[in-house]
């Protein structure tokens, strides 16, 4: 029996055990980066994982490459220059590369560019001065074959690309809004087709702006409002949460406090009309919610359970200001998946899951098959070091 019959089953309960349970794997117990991706490095048609200075062979994990000189840092300091890793063949050459940014203030971004069967360090090329914004996605936006960068640079929300034509030169910044001079530090950033019109938008948690039909001509429309009226989250996405028609949006609602939401859309004319539901919040509301950690600085958007819907995957940052900022720095270092569940009355239910309680995030965590299984692990990077999770079906109970 399928999942999807399983849940035709048992959609009047308002909750079953899904069949999942999770493997852990230490990739390094070291704090080198605060990002981790997935991608076929060698092409050997095996996932690898790239996180900060090294990649990890697929499909063990077990054997480390260099791709710049790997310098551990101090875990009660914040100098990360390995916030976020993407993996895109920049130049063509049909070797897929990797692109590193640093701290939002203090590091340029780079991309290093894959030597192939040699083990040498990668070749860095510079890209962009900083990448304002705290959750920056790379994403093709107009579905050109050429990847765009979503930040905000000289006050205005845009996107920095690469050249395919001069894939060494520096990467060109296109605003899509005015200049409204957003904070480089800011919380809550993504790309989704909001409207339903089939182009992927731009969301920030005071608003979204809409992809025009001619994504290059110039200002895209602005729906001003607050998702969040707290700090702002991290990483938005895009889904029809209650199976209404109409799409929602899925952030944190404080980066460095408490909460998770989905901002029901409601569709009503002349107002902003997302609805915020929470997910989770504080520890006043952990029996309500059955979860409660603070810190969701990184979250993932995946269908963990194989039912069709998309699950969220988020965890806990471990110091982002130090071992005494912000809230609760010394709790245990949680990832959890949040379940989406639906009744048959419409109602939505975000059922947390608990995936391990000594690893945590940093600012991006990935959910992607990287076994080649068929179903979506997790992984993540903080200072505790860098991990994946392999997410197994349970052995069946013996009768």
């Amino acid at each position: 029996m399928n999942a999807i019959a399983v849940w035709s089953l048992l959609a009047g309960a308002s909750f079953f055990q899904p069949n999942v349970s999770f493997e852990k794997q230490v990739l390094t117990e070291r704090y080198y980066c605060d990002g981790i991706t997935s991608g076929d490095i060698n092409s050997d048609g095996h996932p690898d994982i790239a996180a900060g200075p090294f990649w990890y062979e697929g499909p063990e994990f077990k054997v480390a490459h260099e791709i710049y000189e790997p310098v551990a840092l101090p875990m009660a300091d914040s100098p990360s220059n390995a916030m976020f890793t993407f993996v895109h063949d920049f130049n063509s050459d049909g070797k897929p590369d990797v692109l590193v940014l640093g701290r939002v203030h203090k590091h340029e971004a780079k991309w290093y560019e894959n030597p192939g069967e040699s083990d040498e360090l990668w070749k860095s090329h510079f890209v962009f001065e900083r990448v304002r914004g705290e959750s920056p996605e790379l994403v093709d936006l107009n579905g050109d074959g050429v990847p765009q960068l979503i930040c905000h640079w000289d006050g205005r929300w845009g996107y920095i690309q690469p050249n395919p034509a001069e894939p060494y030169e520096p990467w060109k910044f296109t605003p899509v809004g005015e200049n409204e001079d957003w904070p480089q530090f800011y919380h809550g950033q993504g790309v989704g087709d909001v409207d339903g019109d089939g182009r992927l938008d731009m969301i920030v948690n005071d608003g979204w702006y809409r992809q025009p039909e001619k994504s290059q001509a110039g200002n895209w429309p602005f729906t001003r409002g607050k998702f969040s009226l707290e700090v702002g989250g991290a990483q938005m996405f895009v889904d029809d949460v209650d199976a209404d028609g109409d799409n929602d949006v899925i952030s944190a609602v404080d980066a460095h406090g408490w909460g998770l939401a989905w901002y029901e859309n409601q569709r009503p004319s002349g107002e902003f009309p997302f609805v915020q539901h929470l997910m989770m919040h504080d520890r006043s509301r952990e029996k309500e919610f059955g979860a409660a950690f603070s810190q969701p600085h990184a979250l993932a958007h995946a269908d963990i359970d194989g039912d069709g819907l998309k699950d969220v995957i988020v965890g806990k940052r471990m110091w982002a200001h130090g071992p005494k900022g912000d809230v609760e720095p010394n709790a245990a270092q949680v990832v959890y998946w949040f379940q989406l569940q639906r009744d048959k009355d419409g109602g939505v239910k975000f059922v947390p899951h608990l995936i391990d309680s000594k690893s945590g995030v940093g600012v991006q965590i990935t959910a992607a098959d990287v076994n080649n299984d068929g179903r979506v692990d997790v992984l993540t990077a903080s200072k505790l070091g860098c991990f994946v999770f392999l997410n197994r079906e349970p052995a069946s109970d013996a009768r």
